[in-house]
């Protein structure tokens, strides 16, 4: 019988290291069967949390191998051969505060989840006598943010919290403001936008570690750029995030093709451009990716229209609608 190897990352509120445990293989263990396991009858002073067992409290969400999982909704075998190795490395979530082995502290990101005013403020027909009644259809368009079981997966690969989380929030905190802006039955949609759009809506780098590490298989990327299209119809169009946008699609309406040597000033302004750009333009100057000529009929001239534009003004029409 073979042995399964966990790499487990401990803190015991001081102290760091990286315990190893050994324990047989039987077929259909969890990682959450396994930490139990070592908790039972290995090593009592393992912390973690657990609950439901059934993928729905979302408490048991870990790092194997440095990527977000439910541990009570992944099978040992299939990281086996995932991996291809016996021996797996256990960590807490990333991009949250410790508190002692596989325990995360919440209370900041709780705190945090209340811009997003999780709570259904009803449309004035709605009678506290019928209820807020909502058709299949409109129940259909939010059930899967209603997914969400706040486990973290998502929070935990995000490269933007990664790199500086004072200006941006967790993923799963605009997949929350998002199901209740997009309710039928919401009263006043812009209450759960526009504290999203003040801490961070546009920072978003785009890395999709979200998507891919939800177990409930939410996108919390999806939810961000609905949010981004709710703040600009409502007028929320300074900023470099708004400008960026707007450039983009400029281009596109005008010849689609991206002209990135005008993107910059449009989204930042001439000054930012010429001045905190300058060096990286140079660099590019440098390297020969770009030549002085070629930059300045770039910045001066629209580009040659792509095939069919016609057809794609037709479609960026249609999604302004």
């Amino acid at each position: 019988m073979q042995n399964f190897i966990f790499l487990i990352d401990r803190f015991d509120g001081t102290n760091s290291w990286r315990q190893r445990y050994e324990f047989p293989h039987k077929p259909g263990m969890t990682v959450l069967a396994c930490l139990i396991h070592i908790k039972e009858n290995i090593d009592p002073t393992l912390n973690f949390t657990a609950s439901c067992r059934s993928a729905i409290c979302g408490a048991c969400a870990v790092r194997v191998n440095g990527n977000a999982v439910l541990a009570c909704d992944t099978m040992v075998d299939d990281l086996r051969e995932q991996w291809g190795e016996d021996t797996l490395t256990i960590s807490p979530l990333g991009n949250a505060k410790v508190i002692s082995d596989l325990v995360v502290k919440w209370d900041e990101k709780i705190h945090r989840l209340r811009k997003a005013n999780t709570g259904l403020h009803a449309r004035d027909e709605f009678s506290a006598h019928e209820g807020c009644r909502q058709s299949p259809e409109d129940m259909q368009a939010v059930s899967k943010q209603w997914d969400c079981i706040l486990c973290g997966s998502c929070a935990s690969e995000c490269n933007k919290l990664s790199d500086d989380s004072t200006d941006f929030l967790e993923p799963f905190i605009y997949t929350h403001a998002a199901r209740y802006a997009k309710d039928s039955r919401s009263k006043n949609p812009m209450e759960h936008v526009m504290d999203m759009e003040r801490s961070g809506l546009w920072k978003c780098l785009h890395c999709m570690e979200c998507v891919t590490k939800c177990p409930k298989g939410i996108s919390p990327a999806d939810d961000v750029a609905l949010l981004r299209d709710l703040a600009y119809r409502a007028g929320c169009t300074e900023g470099p995030g708004p400008r960026h946008a707007k450039a983009f699609r400029t281009d596109l309406e005008n010849t689609g093709r991206l002209n990135e040597v005008r993107l910059v000033p449009r989204t930042e302004g001439m000054t930012s451009a010429a001045t905190k750009r300058l060096p990286f333009t140079l660099r590019m100057f440098s390297r020969g990716k770009l030549t002085p000529l070629e930059a300045a009929r770039l910045f001066v001239a629209d580009n040659k229209r792509v095939q069919d534009h016609d057809g794609l003004c037709r479609i960026l029409e249609a999604n302004r609608k």
